[in-house]
């Protein structure tokens, strides 16, 4: 069952994705979760405590994603390149409210101290999965998840989450990849 503290959260994180930053109030989570008046604010006492939420929980999904990733590149039959075409679909999708949320809030230069530690972990989250999983270092790793990340973000900006254009995007970047480990 869902935490009364996620349906908030998750909550929110549509306001933003839907609103923007600036229509991030307690009253708009509230009545798009269709909760009493007062409910997001009983969760979460202030706007910067609600993003730090945000944040926090933006980690947490990515995250659960991340670890399945693994699983899914080792099942039977699967095709790396399909894999990774598949993650960054979903993040322009299904899950576009929290890639969206994710991508609006950390660009703002205002956000709490907390939720910039959040955002810091989340990063620091993305970069060890992307070391383990690739098998990199560090400054690899920021620039591996700096170049997806930002054809996402082209796709996000432009509204199409076109699926031809990343999977070809990806299949370039994989050449990239294998052939930049093979000069290493």
């Amino acid at each position: 069952m869902i935490s009364r503290r996620d349906v908030v959260t998750d909550s929110a994180i549509a306001v933003v994705a839907e609103q923007g930053v600036r229509g991030l109030t307690h009253r708009a989570v509230d009545a798009l979760a269709e909760l009493p008046v007062g409910s997001t604010s009983n969760v979460y006492r202030t706007r910067d405590a609600l993003i730090t939420g945000i944040m926090e929980r933006i980690g947490e999904l990515n995250s659960q994603q991340l670890e399945r990733l693994p699983e899914q590149m080792r099942a039977e039959g699967a095709e790396p390149l399909e894999v990774a075409v598949e993650f960054c679909m979903n993040w322009l999708t299904t899950d576009r409210n929290r890639f969206y949320t994710m991508m609006m809030l950390s660009l703002d230069p205002a956000l709490p101290p907390e939720a910039v530690a959040a955002k810091e972990k989340n990063l620091r989250a993305i970069h060890d999965f992307v070391m383990r999983i690739a098998g990199v270092d560090a400054d690899y790793a920021r620039r591996l998840n700096s170049s997806v990340a930002g054809m996402m973000l082209s796709e996000l900006v432009s509204g199409t989450a076109d699926r031809d254009h990343v999977e070809t995007y990806m299949r370039e970047f994989f050449v990239w990849l294998n052939a930049s480990r093979e000069t290493s």
